[in-house]
């Protein structure tokens, strides 16, 4: 093409702005793309807008905002009584050329951590994830408590919030903590989710080399928490009465550990609760050692065997034990609300970490919570779910005793939690597990929760469905075993 002299167009800033035109926005992407090829050299001129309105198809005004919006971006230049020239490079910057898009940039991660496998969000039959249904939730009084905030604050409630979370959240929550787990928290800090307060934990207490003990099996998605501040995991193994405290102090006699993480009141993922005499003897244990504990309460209400036994951070002989729980097991997965325990001059450093990453939570949802707490709703909601959680758990450990015989199957009532631990000897878990998600059946299997990546165990959720969805999961899950062991013994 021939370039033309042209016409600086007078309203030209005006012009490129978007909405201006619905087809400018395609040709000067077109044009953006062939001119960082290098198909132009810088200072030079482009053809006439009539020759580029006859190659595009468009109308000529439609190539004039189109050029407006490059002269904008400081692609083009415009010149009057000339036309549009390529802009010159800045002083310092190389021009682009046609070989650097097709180059492969590789960034260098320190400290990557394994990624943890990924799940549909519409799985038909989630038994994989001890969550709570959010189909049983009161969403009249959720919704009240919604409007209720923006209606009081309008769009001061849209505003940022301190990074230790809403004032009344937490004030709701240290009153929830001393009513119904006999806490008496020193401080306490809102996170999005218990795997936010995890992470900061982690931050503030580790750097790399240092030797944390875990649980194991064990909560695998702290393990990565860990891991990407560098530390090393020390397994300590689990029986049936929780985490094995004579194991962990022959590990104390010779490795020196920087912090303990468990599950203490309903065990990850064996579901199976420390016993009292442990308990006691962990807390002397690790204060004479000087090791810090991390205690995760996930699902501290849902105990189904008498009243919850009071989380180790309760203990009047426990100044060391930093604890985590979460909201998002109470209400639903997607209300991002945990929460961390503490000194305050420990949450004063994870608050600190915190404004250099997510800041604060969702303003809005604590807000609402705190209402919501506050009107006594959530409390009601937490003793309905309670109910019927104990009628799902006792539909599951029906069918599954049902099946232990043919499968061979071995099964523990838990306490409580919303999952149940099965063990399957002779079968392997993963290769079951993968052929079950295949039929639309998430259940995790043990090799994932394990340091050694070996287990007989398969986890399976009860509490996010139906008794009838269940069954059915759960039908799909025995058919893909049984073929397993026909296959096998061909």
């Amino acid at each position: 093409m021939r370039s033309l002299p042209l016409p600086v167009p007078r309203a030209r800033a005006r012009a490129a702005t978007p909405g201006r035109s619905s087809r400018w926005a395609p040709v000067a992407e077109s044009l953006r793309q062939a001119l960082a090829s290098g198909t132009r050299q810088p200072g030079e001129l482009l053809p006439s807008t009539r020759e580029l309105a006859r190659s595009f198809g468009v109308h000529r005004q439609t190539i004039m905002v189109a050029l407006g919006a490059l002269c904008a971006e400081g692609v083009l230049v415009a010149e009057p009584r000339r036309g549009y020239r390529v802009a010159p490079p800045e002083p310092g910057l190389a021009a682009p050329r046609a070989a650097a898009r097709s180059r492969v940039f590789h960034f260098r991660v320190p400290g990557a951590t394994d990624e943890l496998p990924a799940l549909p969000a519409d799985m038909r039959y989630p038994l994989h994830a001890a969550t709570a249904d959010p189909a049983l939730l009161p969403m009249a009084e959720l919704r009240s408590a919604y409007a209720h905030v923006l209606a009081r604050h309008g769009a001061g409630a849209l505003e940022h919030d301190s990074e230790w979370g809403h004032a009344g959240l937490r004030r709701e929550l240290m009153g929830y903590l001393r009513r119904a787990r006999a806490l008496q928290p020193e401080s306490l800090l809102v996170s999005n989710g218990s795997q936010e307060a995890i992470a900061l934990a982690a931050q503030a207490l580790l750097s790399p080399g240092d030797a944390v003990a875990v649980e194991d099996p064990g909560y695998f998605p702290a393990w990565q928490a860990f891991r990407a501040c560098g530390a090393v995991l020390l397994p300590v193994p689990v029986d049936e009465q929780g985490l094995r405290v004579d194991a962990l102090a022959r590990l104390l006699e010779r490795r020196r550990v920087r912090l303990l993480y468990l599950t203490p009141q309903h065990q990850f993922p064996t579901t199976v609760l420390l016993s009292t005499p442990r308990r006691q003897a962990l807390l002397e244990l690790t204060l004479a050692h000087g090791v810090p504990i991390l205690e995760d309460d996930y699902h501290h209400e849902y105990h189904f065997r008498g009243p919850p036994v009071p989380p180790l951070a309760a203990s009047s002989t426990a100044p060391h034990v930093l604890y985590v729980a979460s909201l998002s097991k109470l209400v639903a997965p997607g209300v991002r609300a945990g929460m961390v325990c503490g000194s305050a001059e420990l949450l004063g450093s994870l608050a600190a970490r915190r404004r250099i990453g997510s800041r604060s939570g969702d303003g809005v949802t604590q807000a609402a919570l705190a209402e919501w707490i506050a009107s006594g709703g959530f409390e009601r909601h937490v003793r309905r779910a309670r109910r019927a959680y104990a009628e799902r758990r006792s539909a599951a450990l029906q069918l599954l005793q049902s099946a232990a015989a043919e499968h061979q199957l071995e099964l523990t009532p838990p306490a409580g939690g919303l999952a149940l631990w099965t063990r399957w000897p002779g079968y392997d878990v993963t290769e079951l597990a993968r052929r079950a998600l295949a039929r639309g059946v998430a259940v995790l299997p043990g090799t994932l929760a394990s340091t050694s990546g070996q287990s007989e165990g398969i986890r399976i959720a009860f509490g996010r469905v139906t008794p009838e969805r269940f069954a059915t999961g759960l039908r799909l899950l025995l058919a893909e075993a049984r073929a397993m062991r026909r296959r096998a013994t061909r």
